[in-house]
C-alpha cells in the first residue's frame, strides 16, 4: 500500500528541530556514522527526530504499522536502525556481517570473497541433487499465492519508494558480474534451500524464478497474489554501502514493486540476511539482547542458536521468536504476524496426523518428508517389523540454517507404550511421533516456540556388514607329492572390510614344526578374488602346515585361520612306492641312521614316529620300529 504524510509538515518540523534534512548518524557497532546517507531516501529520520517530525501523524503511522503511538515512539528511541522516510514509510537499515563465526571478512558484503560453501551445517535434508543450471528455476511451493522472489540476476530499481533509479548488478562473489560461476550457482542454490526452510511452515513460494510483476504487487484489496522481491546484489551508486541489508516495514503487500535488499554474502550470513529483510517486509522488528539491538546468537553446545530477527550470523539453528529468552528486547510474536491478514500468508496444512493412532504408514527403507508447521504440531508415523533383525530410525532436519530442533518418541502399539530401547523381536507394530523441541542455552529459547520446519524420517533394517572371508578352492590338499611344490589356491572375498592392500597377502608355511610356520611366500592375485601360492616340496613323510595374513581397508590385519598358532594342515609328503615304516629318514633303505631319525620324530611328535599304526606317537612305537627294521624294506 502507498502511504504518505504532508511534506510541508515534515519540513516545518525539520526547521523547528534546526537540523539538516538528512539521515541522523547511526552509532551502533557495525554501521559507520554517515554510511547510510546514500541508502535511505533523502530526508529520512531516525531516533527521536523521527518522532518529533511526525507530530500529529504519529498515531496514523503507528496504525499503518499495526502498533500504538506510544510503542512506535519507544521503538524509534530504542532502535536507531529504524528510519522514517519523507513519505511516511518505516525502514530498517541492517548491519554488514562481521568477520568470524564462519564468515570470512572478504566475503561479508563486498562481492569479492569466496562463496562460503565451507560453512558449518547441522543436519541433512533438502540435499537432493539439484543441477547447477537450475539455479534460477527453483520453487519451494509452485503455485502458492504468496511469493518471495530471490532476484539474483540484477534489477533496475526505479519508480518505487526508494526514490532512486539504479541498475543493480547480479549476485557476485568472484568479481566477475558478467556470468555466474559454478560456485556462485551452488551458493545461490544453498541460499534458496535455507530461506525455503525458514518459510517452510508457511504457504509461500520461495523462488529464484522470475514470477512476473503481477505476483509481486497487490493491485487492489481483492488481489490475493502478491509478495516481495529480495535483491541479492552489491552496493551500487552508494546504495547499500557498508550495510548488510535494508527493507521497508510492512511492504509485503505494497501496490508497487518495493524490493528489499540483501548485501551480505557467503552462506554464513547471506541466507539469514535474506530472511531477515523479508521479515521486516512482513512487519517484524529486531530481536535484541540485554539492550543491544541485535541478538548475536548463543552457544552452549551444538547446535548454536539465534533468532532470525537478530544477527545470528554463522549460528547453526535459527528460529522465529516471540522473545521468550533471557534478556529479550521485545516479545513480538513473529509467527502470528507472518500469518496475519495483512500479509495474507497461511500456515501450510498439517501433513501428518498428530495422534499415535492416526499416523501415516511408513514403508521400511523408504523416506517420508514432513513439516512441523506450528509449535503445537506433532507428526505420527506407523510401521511394522515382520522379522527379527536390527533396525534404525533416522529423523533428520535441514541442510542449512534449520529452524526445527527435532525430537522423536517411539511407541509400541500392542501393548501401547513408550519404547525406551528399540530392539524388536519378531513381528511388531510401532509408531514414531516427531515434534519440535529446544535445548537450554546461554540467552537462548525457553520453549519450542520457533522449533518448526522440515524433516525427513526413515526406518530401515540395518544390514550387518559382510566380513572378509577365505575359501580354499578345491579344499585343503591332503596329500603332498615328494619333489613337487604344492599349490594353495584361495578365494579371498574382501566384503565390507576391503579393499585388500596390494602386496600384503602372504602365506607362511613349515614342515613338521611345532607352533607357527615361519617361512613366507607371497600370494599372487590371478583373477578376481583368486590368489595362489606354492608350498615347496617337503621330505618324505613330513607334514606341511600354513596360515595366511593380509591387510585390508584401513590397514587392518586379517588372518586365516583366525589363530595362526593353530595353522592349517596340508597333509603328509608321499614318497610313493611300498610303505617302509622303518625308513624314517626317507633314504629308501632301513639302516642304523633311521634310529636317530625315529628319535627325532618321537621328540617332534611327527607322523613318522607312529610305527605300530595306532595313530599316535608313544614309547611303544620304538619296539614296533625294531620289528619293522628287522623286517627290512
Amino acid at each position: 500500500m502507498n502511504r504518505s504524510i504532508p511534506i510541508a509538515a515534515v519540513l516545518t518540523v525539520l526547521a523547528g528541530a534546526a537540523r539538516p534534512a538528512q539521515a541522523q548518524a547511526d552509532l551502533r557497532p557495525g554501521l559507520r556514522p554517515g554510511n547510510v546517507d546514500s541508502t535511505v531516501p533523502a530526508g529520512s529520520l531516525n531516533g527521536m527526530a523521527a518522532v518529533r517530525s511526525l507530530g500529529d501523524d504519529l498515531a496514523r503511522v503507528a496504525a499503518e504499522n499495526y502498533t500504538t503511538p506510544q510503542d512506535l515512539a519507544a521503538w524509534f528511541a530504542s532502535d536507531l536502525s529504524l528510519y522514517l522516510t519523507p513519505n511516511g514509510l518505516l525502514m530498517n537499515v541492517c548491519p554488514a556481517a562481521p568477520a568470524g563465526d564462519g564468515i570470512d571478512a572478504a566475503e561479508a558484503n563486498d562481492g569479492d570473497g569466496d562463496d562460503g560453501s565451507g560453512d558449518q551445517t547441522f543436519g541433512r535434508i533438502f540435499d537432493d541433487e539439484i543441477a547447477l543450471d537450475d539455479f534460477m528455476n527453483l520453487e519451494s511451493i509452485p503455485g502458492a499465492d504468496k511469493t518471495i522472489y530471490l532476484d539474483v540476476d540484477g534489477h533496475f530499481s526505479t519508480n518505487n519508494s526508494w526514490n532512486h533509479s539504479i541498475n543493480f548488478p547480479p549476485y557476485n562473489t568472484n568479481g566477475d558480474p558478467s556470468t555466474f560461476s559454478d560456485s556462485e550457482k551452488e551458493a545461490i542454490i544453498e541460499h534458496w534451500r535455507e530461506v525455503s526452510e525458514d518459510f517452510q511452515p508457511f504457504n509461500v513460494n520461495v523462488t529464484t524464478k522470475d514470477p512476473g510483476l503481477a505476483r509481486l504487487i497487490r493491485s487492489n484489496s481483492g488481489d490475493q497474489q502478491f509478495g516481495i522481491r529480495v535483491l541479492m546484489t552489491q552496493a551500487t551508486a552508494g546504495f547499500g554501502s557498508g550495510i548488510g541489508g535494508v527493507a521497508f516495514l510492512n511492504s509485503f503487500n505494497d501496490s508497487i514493486d518495493n524490493p528489499c535488499f540483501a548485501f551480505n554474502k557467503g552462506l554464513g550470513a547471506g541466507p539469514q540476511t535474506v530472511t531477515h529483510e523479508v521479515g521486516h517486509a512482513l512487519g517484524l522488528r529486531h530481536d535484541g539482547l540485554n539492550g543491544a539491538e541485535y541478538h548475536p546468537g548463543s552457544g552452549g553446545g551444538s547446535p548454536s542458536w539465534g533468532p532470525v530477527m537478530g544477527a545470528p550470523f554463522g549460528r547453526q539453528l535459527t528460529q522465529w521468536s516471540n522473545g521468550d529468552y533471557p534478556g529479550a528486547s521485545r516479545s513480538q510474536d513473529d509467527y502470528a504476524i507472518i500469518i496475519s491478514s495483512s500479509n495474507g500468508i497461511d500456515a501450510i496444512p498439517d501433513d501428518h496426523g498428530d495422534s499415535p493412532f492416526s499416523g501415516t504408514q511408513l514403508t521400511l527403507d523408504a523416506s517420508i518428508d514432513g513439516v512441523i508447521n506450528n509449535r503445537s504440531d506433532a507428526d505420527s508415523f506407523s510401521f511394522t517389523i515382520s522379522a527379527d533383525g536390527t533396525y534404525a530410525i533416522d529423523v533428520i532436519n535441514a541442510v542449512r540454517g534449520p529452524n526445527l530442533d527435532v525430537l522423536y518418541t517411539l511407541y509400541s502399539q500392542n501393548p501401547f507404550g513408550i519404547v525406551e530401547i528399540f530392539d524388536p523381536q519378531g513381528t511388531g507394530d510401532y509408531v514414531v511421533v516427531t515434534d519440535g523441541t529446544f535445548e537450554p542455552k546461554n540467552n537462548g529459547p525457553v520453549s519450542d516456540y520457533g522449533s518448526i520446519g522440515g524433516y525427513r524420517i526413515t526406518v530401515s533394517e540395518v544390514i550387518p556388514p559382510t566380513p572378509l572371508s577365505f575359501t580354499f578352492v578345491g579344499g585343503l590338499p591332503t596329500d603332498l607329492t615328494a619333489g613337487e611344490p604344492t599349490t594353495i589356491t584361495v578365494d579371498i572375498d574382501p566384503g565390507d572390510d576391503g579393499p585388500i592392500v596390494p602386496n600384503s597377502p602372504f602365506l607362511f608355511y613349515g614342515f613338521d614344526v611345532v607352533g607357527q610356520p615361519i617361512l613366507p611366500v607371497q600370494l599372487v592375485n590371478t583373477s578376481g578374488n583368486t590368489w595362489t601360492a606354492d608350498i615347496p616340496a617337503g621330505e618324505c613323510g613330513q607334514t606341511a602346515s600354513f596360515y595366511i595374513t593380509l591387510l585390508a581397508g584401513d590397514f587392518q590385519t586379517f588372518s586365516a585361520p583366525d589363530n595362526p598358532t593353530q595353522p592349517f594342515t596340508a597333509g603328509v609328503t608321499d614318497c610313493g612306492g611300498p610303505a617302509c615304516l622303518a625308513d624314517v629318514n626317507g633314504n629308501g633303505v632301513a639302516d642304523p641312521g633311521d634310529f636317530n631319525a625315529w628319535i627325532l620324530a618321537f621328540n617332534n611328535q611327527s607322523p613318522a614316529c607312529d610305527q605300530n599304526g595306532d595313530g599316535s606317537c608313544t614309547p611303544g612305537d620304538f619296539n614296533a620300529w625294531i620289528l619293522n627294521f628287522n623286517a627290512g624294506c
